[in-house]
């Protein structure tokens, strides 16, 4: 595969085509992946007023589209901004986009290469500070509104005792109307409108299945990561988490926190597919 440069939305990136999808991946910002297309139009969010109040200094700008933060949600280390041009470099099947250094000392880099007819998105944390920090990757997917996000809560084991968790923020209400409950998954509906007036809301599964889907237009967008329930993840245990207001829904994937001591790197593997599935 090589990649063609082009522009979208006005950012500079590059075109990646596979067997059934094309993504385009932003240069001059992030890393951030802006676009991804099947048989129709782009099923990511674009953003371009969007933006997140920072402790101290300018917003951060979502943007819109995939990205990769830092969690815990530490608004100093978090938010910092990724409005930097990245290093861009050819890999076998796709490309690798690393941003310099941020505020926080975090080098974040995304390598993305088809894999039939499937997308290996490899995101990467590297601690350029002096000191140690406790993290974990934090994979971020906005999608446009009109969907349903499906959250598998996780494969039922034998015996008494508990064996899954649905997670939830302090936003969150449970007979909020977009929610809808299943025998082993919940369901959310991010179509404008069933909830007027409401706010925000977030759910989580621990440890879940490792996967969460959206379903727009005809097409559903899944991504798929392996989950360990033996190390610690942030936010009570949901390593997969789907959030969700007007204008967007996010299907967000965590990697077990780890301490990362100065020049260390963490990595966390998301497998995207994207099929259509028409109504």
């Amino acid at each position: 595969m090589t990649p063609e440069e082009t522009s979208f939305e006005g950012h500079s990136c590059v075109r990646l085509v596979g067997e059934r999808s094309t993504l385009l991946v932003t240069t001059g910002v992030g890393p951030r992946i802006l676009g991804l297309m099947g048989t129709g139009q782009n099923l990511f969010a674009v953003l371009p007023e969007a933006t997140l109040e920072r402790p101290a200094g300018a917003p951060f700008r979502l943007v819109g589209g995939h990205r990769l933060w830092a969690a815990p949600e530490v608004p100093e280390i978090t938010y910092e901004p990724d409005e930097r041009p990245c290093a861009v470099a050819e890999i076998e099947g796709g490309v690798r986009v690393e941003a310099p250094a941020d505020g926080a000392g975090l080098v974040k880099a995304l390598e993305i290469r088809a894999d039939g007819r499937d997308w290996i998105v490899d995101h990467e944390l590297r601690n350029d500070g002096f000191r140690s920090i406790s993290l974990a990757p934090w994979a971020i997917t906005q999608l446009r509104p009109g969907g349903r996000a499906r959250l598998p809560i996780g494969a039922r084991a034998s015996g008494p005792r508990a064996d899954r968790s649905l997670v939830l923020w302090p936003y969150t209400d449970l007979d909020d109307p977009r929610l809808a409950f299943q025998r082993d998954e919940v369901e959310i509906d991010a179509a404008p409108g069933v909830a007027p007036g409401a706010g925000p809301l977030k759910v989580g599964a621990s440890p879940g299945e490792g996967r969460v889907s959206y379903r727009v237009g005809g097409e559903v967008f899944e991504k798929r990561v392996d989950v360990d329930p033996s190390l610690p993840y942030p936010d009570r245990g949901a390593a997969v988490q789907v959030f969700v207001r007007e204008d967007f829904c996010e299907l967000e994937t965590l990697g077990p926190l780890v301490a990362l001591g100065a020049g260390e790197a963490t990595t966390h593997r998301e497998t995207w597919t994207l099929r259509e599935e028409p109504s």
